[in-house]
């Protein structure tokens, strides 16, 4: 009875992160992409949006489901573009590397990590995984800058361990959030150009309204900039709480 008990605080301990995972990962930035689509249009054409009460039920539901679909499709996109590679002029602003999954394992010049937790944690893995050929498991990934352990890790600790799961996807979320809100900020400004010049000639754009471009473009630039330089500092973090819970959790160094 007490084992189904615990069973069954696992699932609801399992369900809990996933659902607020989608809300923090999807929801959010979707929603915010259509706010910026909407905050554009009405720069380039004001119009009336009416009151909330106004909208029915059906039609906010859809905003959810746009909103969603909005948000996968970013997280995707920032995968795919971002999460592991960054633009010339931005690695220029930052000085840190954009795979700290790697790096906190082989990178010998980092000055962030010491040489006694990188042996510790390559011992430990080598270990764990001695009967699947831990050694050379960390040696192909040291050559070709591969992050294989380290998701072997982050999917055992979600399997075995809710309580670390539940604050590891949590974790996992805010990197979507600030990765898919940079690369939304960063495309509205192409998408309001594309409105503008939709809806006017070029040349018969007015002063006022240069002007308004310029600081609603370069506030949206800035913030993209900040959104991106928070997803790093989150894939540390996340990087580091793995890591730190694999070498705390001594149920990993037993052979199964």
């Amino acid at each position: 009875m007490l084992e189904e008990d615990n069973k069954e605080n696992e699932k609801q301990l399992g369900l809990i992160p996933d659902f607020f995972h989608d809300i923090i990962a999807y929801i959010i930035p979707g929603l915010a992409f259509i706010l910026l689509l909407i905050v554009d249009w009405y720069l380039v054409k004001p119009i009336e949006l009416g009151k909330l009460g106004d909208y029915s039920l059906l039609i906010l539901s859809a905003v959810f489901v746009v909103a969603y679909i909005s948000g996968r499709f970013f997280e995707q996109l920032g995968l795919i573009s971002i999460h592991s590679r960054a633009p010339i002029f931005i690695k220029k602003i930052f000085k840190y590397s954009l795979s700290p999954k790697w790096s906190l394992i082989f990178d010998e010049n980092s000055p962030k990590y010491t040489c006694s937790f990188r042996c510790n944690v390559q011992s430990k893995i080598t270990e764990w995984l001695s009967k699947q050929q831990g050694e050379k498991l960390i040696d192909e990934c040291k050559k070709e800058t591969k992050d294989d352990y380290f998701n072997l890790i982050q999917f055992y600790l979600r399997e075995r361990f809710p309580n670390i799961a539940l604050y590891e996807k949590k974790q996992n979320a805010t990197i979507i959030l600030s990765r898919s809100l940079s690369l939304i900020f960063f495309s509205s400004i192409f998408i309001y150009h594309i409105m503008l010049f939709c809806n006017s000639e070029l040349g018969n754009i007015s002063l006022n309204c240069k002007s308004i471009s310029f600081w609603w473009c370069a506030s949206q630039l800035f913030i993209s900039i900040i959104f991106y330089s928070r997803f790093v500092t989150d894939k540390k973090y996340h990087a580091m709480y793995i890591f730190e819970a694999f070498i705390a959790t001594k149920k990993l160094l037993r052979s199964k």
